[in-house]
């Protein structure tokens, strides 16, 4: 006889094995913790299967559980498909997005006005950070970011390239003179570098002129910081010559506030990327904003 409490208890599971844990399959469900706890144990009693070793410190799939999950996870999406939203209006859902300090408030954040006035049901939580997380460990459905990182375990999508540009106040420029090439950042000029958050120490400074020659510097530098706001304040402050993305500094050199240097050797095109998991259930909340941002960012 069927029993539709199995069927509910299901839909737990497969959220649970999804995310890795109680609490973010409770958010992506709209139940408690305690309320998910509870229907893993009654699922458990109902089908006579241990499914989730508890032994450890992670939450794991018993060899049960596995093969629960291989045969569940076709149904629910088939009648996740016939129960999707025709229309984007209906669309909705909670999403928790990791983006980085260049992607998140230059690129990003400006464009979701748009999305939640064509999607009004979805929620958004997003964290700007200075790593590209464990999506499901860390509880996040996408991350959206620049940069090479490791995305073992994801599915990523290139967005956009952004042109590496060197650049000062004319205030600096005006007391410690415009360097023509690389070399001359050896002498008499001060910089400012971005802390790299794999290695924690300062990226190295990678130039590249129109005939694709490649110099490296790893300056001394007397400041380095973390993120992209902090280097374009002291950019502006006049203490010394920054390397910024393009999409970053664009409004300070179109209302010269900043100044492009060495224009012949700021050819380095850094890369942005979305990342989703690949092993994580696609909402179509999530579905939509992804082929929001790629439709209003990719290049």
């Amino acid at each position: 006889m069927f029993d539709g409490r199995i069927i509910a208890g299901i839909t737990v599971f497969v959220a649970v094995a999804r995310t890795g844990n109680y609490a973010r399959a409770a958010e992506q469900l709209g139940l408690s913790r305690s309320g998910v706890g509870k229907a893993i144990a009654r699922l458990e009693e109902r089908t006579g299967m241990r499914i989730f070793d508890r032994n450890t410190r992670a939450l794991k799939l018993t060899d049960q559980g596995r093969i629960l999950l291989e045969e569940a996870e076709p149904m629910l999406d088939a009648l996740g498909r016939i129960a999707t939203p025709k229309a984007s209006a209906d669309i909705r859902g909670r999403l928790r997005i990791s983006t980085d300090g260049a992607f998140g408030p230059y690129i990003l954040i400006p464009l979701i006005p748009e999305f939640l006035a064509r999607h009004p049901h979805v929620k958004l939580n997003i964290l700007v950070r200075d790593k590209l997380d464990n999506l499901l460990l860390d509880g996040f459905d996408i991350a959206i970011r620049f940069g090479e990182p490791d995305s073992r375990g994801l599915d990523k999508q290139r967005l956009i390239q952004s042109r590496v540009i060197t650049c000062a106040s004319p205030d600096y420029l005006l007391k410690h003179g415009t360097p023509r090439s690389p070399a001359d950042l050896r002498e008499s000029h001060r910089c400012i570098r971005m802390i790299d958050d794999v290695t924690g120490k300062p990226h190295s400074w990678n130039f590249i002129d129109l005939a694709g020659k490649v110099e490296t510097l790893s300056l001394d530098c007397g400041l380095t910081l973390n993120d992209a706001s902090s280097l374009v304040s002291a950019a502006l402050g006049g203490h010394g010559l920054v390397r910024l993305l393009d999409v970053v500094a664009n409004e300070y050199l179109e209302a010269g506030r900043l100044i492009e240097v060495m224009p012949d050797w700021n050819n380095l095109l850094w890369p942005g990327y979305i990342y989703t998991s690949t092993e994580a259930y696609c909402s179509p909340a999530l579905e939509a904003f992804k082929a929001f941002v790629c439709d209003r960012v990719s290049a």
